[in-house]
């Protein structure tokens, strides 16, 4: 792990000549937060603990070479790269590595299968866009692809084990989106590493051969934008299957939402609610049922011990509402409630609680913003305990800032 960030570092260093030409940029950003308490579904770049988190990024780039080095240290003295990354662009393709943050749904929330709960993984990447250029599409039809492979921590008996990704996301015109996602847990200790193994990762049904240990989710989004001169309201939704049958996914979870956002009002408002599932129904076969989400047989869908999906883990529900409303130039109000299942099934082995809690999850923040200044603060509540992620039930206050040079 050293030797990326030596690298990563190293390469940035080179590349950053210190007498900038009109096509050089340079850009620095910190950023500090406290929170008194943990509670669930704290959920940001800073991904901060009640000790207190810095964080310091430095952006630069080069004609078609961008870089960032992102470093945090919290008050448990834990230090991080995540957010670091390398990349160069040509025409409709960007080539990179390093730690991104992925959040792959069209939900601007959560997402099902990666989302920001855990900490990103170390990777390399692929991105492509463009339009279609058809007369008979629509003019604003467009397509991106994303593909990445890296290794997580922790999800192999304790050990590092591959991870591939892909997202494809279609949008044959403005305001609809469909969106086709998969994710692959490969290689590790003991387990096929080679070529074969990639490419039934990415290609091939894993149930029946050398390769079943592999384990593969998969699924679809939607979103689509009602023209705003009828009703400003966007409708989405997502599908996630845990396991594969016939080189399709089965055993779905879902997260489905509505978001209403009025921009011609005194006070530009967005409202959202938005319902989540992660139960697993028993199938008839046998292969489905409870606590199916998130995990099996060989690798735990974990980074670091948390879920890289929804942060309700598996066998969890959650309805929410969310409120986000400008009162001025400067100041903004966010507020948000859950009603939140965690650990249905009661099981023993849940990574966030040991038995089935219920409540209520409540936040109110104010933001202010002038120039390159940001202030955060925010009061929230959660009502129930949850012992394996040490997260207790209470109130809480938090603060942050961030300030770009």
């Amino acid at each position: 792990m050293l030797k990326f960030w030596l690298f990563l570092i190293l390469i940035s260093s080179i590349s950053a000549n210190p007498v900038f030409s009109q096509n050089q940029t340079l850009k620095t950003k910190t950023d500090l937060a406290f929170y008194s308490n943990r509670f669930f579904g704290l959920q940001d770049n800073l991904r901060s603990t009640d000790k207190g988190t810095t964080k310091f990024n430095l952006i630069y780039g080069l004609n078609n070479f961008s870089s960032q080095l992102s470093f945090s240290y919290d008050g448990y003295k834990n230090s991080t790269f995540d957010g670091s990354y390398l990349q160069y662009t040509k025409g409709i393709a960007t080539y990179g590595l390093g730690t991104v943050n992925r959040h792959w749904s069209l939900s601007k929330n959560e997402s099902l299968i990666l989302s920001h709960n855990a900490r990103p993984s170390k990777s390399i990447f692929l991105k492509l866009r463009n339009k279609f250029r058809h007369d008979w599409l629509h003019p604003e039809a467009k397509w991106s692809f994303e593909f990445f492979n890296g290794f997580t921590e922790g999800s192999l008996r304790g050990t590092k084990s591959m991870l591939t990704g892909a997202r494809a996301i279609l949008s044959p015109r403005e305001g609809l989106d469909f969106e086709l996602v998969q994710t692959s847990q490969w290689g590790g200790d003991g387990y096929n590493k080679g070529i074969s193994a990639l490419g039934a990762a990415l290609f091939f049904d894993t149930n029946n051969s050398t390769n079943s240990n592999i384990n593969k989710m998969a699924g679809f989004g939607i979103s689509y934008l009602i023209p705003s001169e009828k009703i400003p309201l966007r409708i989405y939704g997502q599908a996630i299957g845990e396991d594969e049958s016939g080189n399709l996914p089965s055993c779905y979870t879902y997260l489905a939402g509505f978001e209403f956002a009025n921009t011609e009002i005194k006070y530009p408002t967005m409202l959202s609610i938005e319902a989540i599932d992660t139960r697993v129904d028993t199938s008839t076969n046998g292969h489905c049922g409870p606590n199916t989400m998130y995990n099996n047989s060989t690798y735990d869908y974990t980074n670091y011990g948390q879920t890289m999906g929804a942060t309700l883990d598996t066998e969890g529900t959650s309805l929410g509402l969310y409120l986000r409303s400008q009162i001025s130039q400067k100041i903004n109000i966010k507020f948000s409630t859950r009603s939140v299942v965690i650990n249905d099934s009661n099981w023993s082995g849940n990574r966030l609680s040991s038995k089935r809690q219920s409540g209520l999850v409540n936040s109110l923040s104010i933001s202010w913003v002038k120039n390159n200044i940001q202030f955060n603060g925010i009061l929230y509540n959660q009502g129930f305990n949850l012992d394996k992620a040490n997260i207790e039930s209470g109130y809480g206050v938090g603060f942050s800032s961030s300030m770009n040079f």
